[in-house]
């Protein structure tokens, strides 16, 4: 089973502002839309960097209000060379942003959110124009799917469509992204597929394996002295048999025994 990728998860809506908007038309946007922080894009949609509160705040100084009338609060916030009104996006903003492709796995994305201290990463194809936002509450969508959801793609998707296991052969039960399988299948193989298939889907948190099956057809498990044909089927020449010196190799425990024990002719 394939698992999550980016794509799955993103939020195509994204706003975003370019290059040249007023820091002031940023802050604006950041309180109004409730938003932490927002993609600065070029004219082709291509991602240069990002803003965020935290970049006002490290870059921008906060002064003590002036007193004049003319002026009044207007210079509480002032960048270290020119004030507010004038200080564009591209003289405050983080670059380059912490980017992720849409074919990226869920898992490689968190990772990347937790090795470069974000809470959000943006979403870019190859030419490196912006697709999407992936947060770190989208990431939990796929914890967060609903048990009813997650039956439903182990039966259908795993049990009938991959493995074409016979209806009511094998049940699944989850509680909680815990999936416990119990039934029978005709081969051992069959059962420890299922099992591995339903550990990939998409917000399985464990397996309970309850599984029984008729025939064990793994060969690693099977003895070839049981079965001499063994090796041949698995490309292998057959074990070579027991030392000619010995006698009594192969020869019944009472036939030995009484062979030894007649005296010379």
């Amino acid at each position: 089973m394939a698992q999550w990728q980016v794509r799955d998860v993103l939020s195509a809506d994204v706003i975003t502002a370019s290059a040249d908007a007023p820091v002031a038309e940023i802050a604006s946007l950041l309180a109004g839309r409730r938003i932490s922080a927002v993609p600065i894009v070029d004219e082709f949609d291509v991602v240069i960097g990002v803003v965020s509160w935290t970049d006002l705040r490290d870059k921008l100084e906060i002064g003590e209000p002036d007193t004049t009338v003319h002026d009044g609060w207007l210079r509480r916030w002032m960048p270290p060379r020119t004030r507010w009104p004038v200080a564009t996006a591209i003289d405050v903003m983080s670059a380059p942003a912490v980017t992720v492709r849409p074919d990226a796995t869920v898992a490689a994305a968190a990772r990347l959110m937790y090795q470069k201290k974000v809470a959000r990463l943006l979403v870019v194809d190859g030419n490196g124009r912006l697709v999407g936002i992936v947060s770190r509450r989208d990431l939990l969508k796929v914890h967060a799917r609903l048990d009813a959801v997650i039956r439903d793609e182990v039966m259908q998707q795993v049990l009938r469509r991959t493995l074409m296991i016979e209806p009511g052969t094998v049940r699944a039960s989850v509680d909680d992204g815990l999936v416990t399988l119990s039934g029978r299948t005709g081969r051992k193989s069959t059962a420890l597929a299922a099992v591995g298939l339903t550990e990939a889907v998409a917000g399985v948190t464990g397996v309970v394996d309850r599984l029984t099956f008729e025939t064990d057809d793994t060969p690693a498990e099977r003895s070839s002295a049981a079965d001499p044909l063994l090796g041949w089927r698995i490309g292998r020449q057959p074990q070579p048999g027991p030392d000619p010196v010995d006698n009594h190799a192969g020869v019944p425990a009472e036939t030995a025994l009484v062979t030894s024990s007649r005296a010379p002719q």
